[in-house]
């Protein structure tokens, strides 16, 4: 699950542009900073989509589950830090962000290719429809991904290999709300920080069923 919803999102991320040197929309380049809702699934495992609340900046994410095992992640480009909160144990683990399986080169969208293929309707949005692959390991992906001229993601759908797991998605999102964001929107998440090694973190993922 966080393999599938987080880890791969990660690469949404962005510290500057990488597409067209700044020319054009791209998911790795988002410029505005906004709150969305997102479903997340995985075509074709039978699983339950899992819905969660995303805030969003050039250099940050938060990730609220609002279903499911409740976990926040707040992810940090210009720390390069990431905290991934667990209310039920108490506590939140920090790591550096290549300790989610991501370096952090890829997280600014190094080494994707982004081609503009076309222009599409979606939730109502116009968006430019865009190839994106990325052919190196851990990540990598094939796919496609439809985002406005404001950099913000509306779907994404194709398949990749993170955490050395291969696997499909197709997330959609919704009620984007754009503006400033509270101050503490990508502070880490109140409470014992414990850190880790991102090895045990993962470790631990996959113990309470958030890694496949």
């Amino acid at each position: 699950m966080l393999r599938r919803e987080l880890l791969a999102g990660l690469s949404a991320l962005v510290a500057a542009p990488a597409f067209g040197q700044g020319r054009g929309p791209s998911p790795f380049a988002p410029q505005v900073d906004y709150r969305i809702d997102g479903t997340f699934s995985v075509p074709g495992d039978g699983k339950k989509p899992e819905t969660a609340r995303i805030w969003r900046s050039r250099n940050a994410l938060r990730y609220e589950a609002l279903e499911g095992f409740e976990r926040t992640v707040v992810a940090r480009l210009d720390l390069d830090r990431a905290w991934l909160a667990l209310p039920a144990l108490h506590a939140t683990f920090e790591t550096d962000l290549s300790g989610f399986g991501l370096s952090p080169a890829a997280l600014r969208g190094d080494g994707f290719r982004l081609q503009q293929v076309g222009s599409e309707r979606v939730a109502g949005q116009a968006t430019t429809k865009l190839r994106m692959t990325r052919a190196a390991r851990d990540p990598s992906f094939d796919g496609f991904a439809w985002v406005d001229a404001r950099g913000i993601l509306w779907k994404l759908k194709g398949a990749g290999e993170a955490l050395g797991q291969p696997g499909t998605l197709d997330w959609s999102f919704a009620n984007a709300v754009v503006g400033a964001l509270p101050r503490d929107t990508f502070e880490p998440p109140p409470g014992k920080i414990v850190p880790v090694a991102g090895e045990a973190l993962v470790a631990m993922a996959r113990r309470f069923g958030l890694v496949r």
